[in-house]
């Protein structure tokens, strides 16, 4: 890429958009293929949702005729029920004829549970229709089916809504759907007002009813407004400006004033009753102190003042205002009492002659309450039912209206996709050959432009360099990007020209201090005094940090140099510990963390190494008995050649004398059997060599996994290494070395593997030739005992069995040559197994240089189990890293569960598979330290978000770092734990 021209890359850079062009408009078009099938998947279930709805607004107005009907035993709105029913059953008709060809499996399992949940409470309504006609329902069984199956539908036709990925159909949806709520609570608002209504009594829960229906009737109609057009709204509002709606209205108010009424007769009977008014001109009708004439005043004023608020009142009848009337006036005649009781106690009148004296009559006050109370002025049930059910008339108009334009919306939306799909392919096809046009033009023109302000920054870096005292504007040419680059250019350098002499010297020993900081020294400090506060101010601060940074940096490097020693159980002291908190925090226990694992993959090397040691020993005995063996085997061939050669000889002097051949015949017979006898000692010989051979293989093998794991021990280290930097290179050098060890070790390995595989090929050679030599003994004493029976023929047995000992004897020799090779195996196997061994040595002798813990090796037998904690411990740290970063924001968040996170699940995971380790009182410990690292970083975190003192966050961090160093700690017994239940 770097020897590319500009030219090259410039086009590079074309060709890249050009790609990308191809690739996006691909995914336009797979998208807009894809948004196609979900407006089609969304006016099915739309045409669906409105069936359902058409269906939903038959069995609400069939709900309240059915209840009507019901409580009036069969003598109202019967005709217009049963008119209501064929209608409905028309609807059921129609809706369960298209579930038939709905296709449910484009949709989730919930729709399909749905729809079939719907069907079955339709198949009940003639059965409930049945027990209402014989009035053996009642109406709370009546209205809980109704409004169960329409609850059904409603859950049906809002799950339209997940089916639409258009923002603007969502709305009209909502707004469809919110106008089918707003139905749905007037026509309960329709019910409850026609029962309250008809028993004339307003009780606490109609109430409440009754507020909550109108409550969710306006969260509909305001989330209508928020999601409806402007010209759906004014429908809307034109709609509720109807007599009828204004009808509703005033029966809410009604409601309304009922209970203000209700409040306003409870307060004036608590004002009048026990220790109120009438108790007070009884107790100064007895007592006579004006203390009670002035309680009696006080509530009179109380209670005239509920009267005249109940007078106040909208639309109050002439029969309120002439109960109010003898209410007052009663409450008069008590404080006229009052005074001819004073009038009395002047004129020196007894209490006896006073109270004989007074009589007020207080019924009509009580009546009057009473009947105020009991009734609801203004309510006609008739004309309620017939304006409220008007008024849900229009919204079901709206509902139809809003229905129809969304499926003129979705067709409109289809055929705009498919418009958009052809406009998007010629748009696409035109950007290419317009790209292509253009290319070249940009292309020299791009470069002309760069090779100018090319040189207009390099006379800018000459001046920021101080090699150009003066700096000349560069030329501006054009108003192109590039032209736009050098005006900003040249803004700049006016700007830097400026910022130079103000406090030069404080910022030039400042850029120069943080420069030598930057750069690792932290030695350094600002001395040159500011000429501004906010300056000098700075040069304090930053002095502050350097100085802090480089004890917390020095205490760091302390535990590296250390770690660079070999002096892993180095720790720092609980002084130095003072301050690494936060990120130094985690850097510091990121370096324990680091001693830790150099730890382990120490411990691992080295019980990896004297197992190694051992099996070395092992394969050097067995070559040493292999080349014992094989040399045996080769001094028996040697005999066996021998006296193949006699029997040869002899068999060829037995041609010549008949008569001699009987003797020499017995002669071989005896040669035969001797033959026979070392020709199986040679099978059995080729039995053990093979033995040898496989034991030789499954110790190379040995020595292969333990290469290989030794190499993966030394990658991990040199990462570990890398990851330590400069303190990290002493040990990246001991991992390199133990990686090319355990290289050579993988390669010997293989070439013993290799050599001994052919040794296993030719050793079953020669056990067959063997065997062939024992078939071959056994034909030779046949022929021999042939050769006495029949005289005649032995001339051509003798010669038959001569070209047969001539094969029996390259076969020896053959055999003898693949001894030969075996002896020089087994030796260049002895000299492996002693390399393999020296190596090994040195392995010990590198990782005995190192200080570890002793706890350290019995810990790393379960490589796995190391692996997920050294894991889990930098989980931990990452952990605090994470939430760490939010501190600034100052905001409330919540730390991950502690069963949440990785070392919670395989902590829940273990217990679950009930593991040995689970059982012992270090896995207690380790729960109780996990749970307190989260318990302390969430402490942390809601500290800062308190904008706590320094003083209490910095006590709160160090038990962040002591939590988090002793679950460090707890894992490391988990480990030993494990590591005790695999060597038992």
């Amino acid at each position: 890429m770097h020897n590319f021209s500009f030219k090259n890359k410039i086009l590079l850079i074309l060709l890249l958009p050009i790609v990308t062009i191809l690739i996006l408009s691909s995914n336009i078009l797979y998208n807009k293929i894809k948004e196609q099938n979900s407006i089609q998947k969304t006016k099915e279930y739309l045409n669906f949702s409105i069936q359902a709805d058409v269906l939903l607004t038959k069995l609400e107005e069939e709900r309240e005729l059915s209840l009507i009907y019901l409580d009036s035993y069969g003598k109202k709105q019967k005709n217009e029920l049963f008119d209501t029913r064929d209608k409905t059953n028309k609807r059921i008709f129609d809706l369960k004829e298209f579930i038939k060809t709905f296709d449910k499996t484009k949709y989730s399992i919930e729709v399909s549970k749905n729809i079939d949940d719907l069907n079955k409470k339709l198949n009940e309504i003639n059965n409930i229709r049945e027990k209402m006609d014989g009035f053996s329902l009642n109406s709370d069984n009546l209205f809980d089916y109704y409004t169960n199956v329409i609850d059904k539908l409603f859950v049906l036709i809002n799950e339209v809504l997940t089916y639409s990925n258009d923002g603007e159909l969502s709305r009209k949806l909502q707004a469809y759907i919110s106008i089918g709520r707003i139905v749905e609570e007037s026509s309960l608002e329709r019910r409850l007002l026609r029962e309250i209504f008809e028993k004339n009594q307003l009780t606490n829960q109609d109430y409440f009813k009754f507020s909550s229906s109108i409550s969710i009737q306006n969260i509909f109609l305001e989330l209508f407004k928020k999601v409806a057009t402007k010209e759906q709204i004014k429908i809307l509002e034109k709609q509720n400006n109807c007599f009828e709606c204004k009808e509703v209205l005033k029966f809410r108010d009604v409601i309304y004033n009922k209970s203000k009424i209700d409040e306003i007769i409870f307060k004036i009977k608590e004002l009048s009753g026990f220790d109120g008014f009438i108790h007070s001109f009884k107790d100064y009708l007895l007592d006579g102190d004006s203390k009670f004439q002035n309680k009696m005043q006080k509530y009179h004023t109380s209670i005239l003042r509920e009267i005249n608020k109940y007078r106040r009142m909208d639309d109050i009848t002439k029969e309120e205002k002439k109960i109010l009337k003898e209410i007052k006036k009663v409450f008069d005649n008590y404080m006229g009492s009052s005074l001819d009781i004073m009038d009395y106690k002047a004129q020196g009148k007894t209490r006896d002659e006073i109270v004989a004296l007074i009589k007020v009559d207080d019924s009509a006050a009580i009546k009057g309450l009473n009947t105020l109370s009991k009734n609801i002025y203004r309510a006609d049930a008739q004309k309620w039912f017939e304006v409220s059910s008007k008024r849900i008339s229009v919204f079901n108009s709206l509902s139809d209206d809003l229905a129809n334009d969304i499926k003129k919306y979705m067709n409109k939306k289809i055929n705009d996709l498919e418009s958009e799909f052809v406009v998007h392919i010629i748009f696409i096809l035109i950007i290419l050959i317009a790209l292509f046009i253009i290319s070249t033009f940009m292309t020299r023109k791009i470069i002309t432009s760069i090779s100018t302000f090319k040189e207009g920054l390099n006379e800018f870096f000459l001046y920021v360099i101080k090699e150009k005292d003066n700096l000349k504007p560069m030329e501006v040419k054009g108003k192109d990007e590039f032209a736009q680059m050098t005006m900003n250019m040249n803004e700049q350098v006016e700007k830097i020209e400026n910022i130079i002499e103000q406090d030069k010297k404080v910022i030039v020993e400042i850029y120069d201090v943080v420069e030598k900081v930057s750069n690792g020294f932290f030695e350094y400090k600002i001395n040159q005094k500011a000429g501004t506060a906010e300056v000098e101010s700075l040069r304090e601060i930053i002095n502050k940090m350097i100085y802090y940074t480089k004890i917390k940096v020095d205490n760091i490097n302390k535990v590296l140099d250390n770690y660079a020693l070999g002096k892993y159980k180095f720790r720092l002291s609980e002084e130095e510990k003072i301050g690494m908190y936060g990120d130094f925090g985690t850097l510091s226990t990121g370096s324990v963390l680091l001693g830790q694992s150099i730890s382990q993959l120490i411990a691992m090397i080295t019980n990896a190494g004297k197992e190694l040691e051992s099996n070395t020993i092992t394969l050097s005995e067995s070559s040493q008995m292999l080349s014992q063996s094989s040399n045996e085997q080769a001094a028996s061939l040697e005999e066996t050649a021998a006296s193949i050669e006699q029997i040869t000889g002899n068999m060829k002097s037995s041609s010549k004398d008949v008569v001699v051949m009987l003797n020499i015949a017995d002669e071989l017979n005896s040669s035969a059997l001797s033959g026979n006898v070392l020709a199986t000692k040679t099978s059995s010989s080729m039995d053990e060599i093979n033995e040898k051979v496989s034991a030789i293989s499954d110790a190379i093998s040995i020595i292969d996994q333990i290469a290989f794991q030794t190499n993966i021990l030394s990658l991990n280290a040199a990462v570990e290494a890398a990851t330590a930097g400069e303190a990290g290179k002493g040990f990246a050098v001991v991992a390199q070395e133990v990686r090319n060890l355990a290289n050579r070790s993988a390669d010997a390995a293989n070439q013993i593997k290799k050599l001994v595989e052919d040794a296993t090929i030719k050793s079953n050679e020669g056990k067959n030739i063997a065997n062939d030599m024992i078939n071959g003994y056994e034909n030779l004493s046949l022929k021999i005992v042939d050769t006495k029976n029949i005289i005649d023929n032995v001339s051509t047995a003798i010669k038959e069995q001569e070209h047969g000992m001539i094969q029996i004897n390259d076969a020896i020799n053959l055999l003898d040559e693949m001894t030969q090779k075996n002896a020089l195996t087994s030796s260049n196997i002895d000299m492996l197994s002693k390399e393999v061994a020296t190596l090994s040595t040195r392995l010990l002798g590198i990782t005995q240089k190192s200080e570890i813990n002793d706890k350290y090796y019995n810990m790393v037998d379960d490589v796995d189990l190391i692996q997920n904690i050294s894991k889990y411990k930098n989980d931990h740290i990452n952990f605090k890293k994470t939430y760490f970063e939010t501190l600034g924001s100052f905001e409330f968040s919540r730390v991950k569960d502690c069963k949440s996170c990785n070392l919670g699940r395989w902590i829940a995971e273990s217990e679950s598979m009930n593991k040995d380790f689970v059982k012992s009182s270090e896995w207690i410990k380790l729960k109780e330290v996990h749970f307190s690292v989260h318990e302390k970083v969430q402490n942390y975190l809601d500290l800062s978000a308190n904008k706590e003192e320094n003083k209490v966050l910095k006590e709160a961090a160090k038990e962040i770092e002591d939590a988090t160093t002793k679950i460090f700690s707890s894992l490391n017994d988990i480990a030993v734990v494990n590591t005790k239940f695999i060597r038992n």
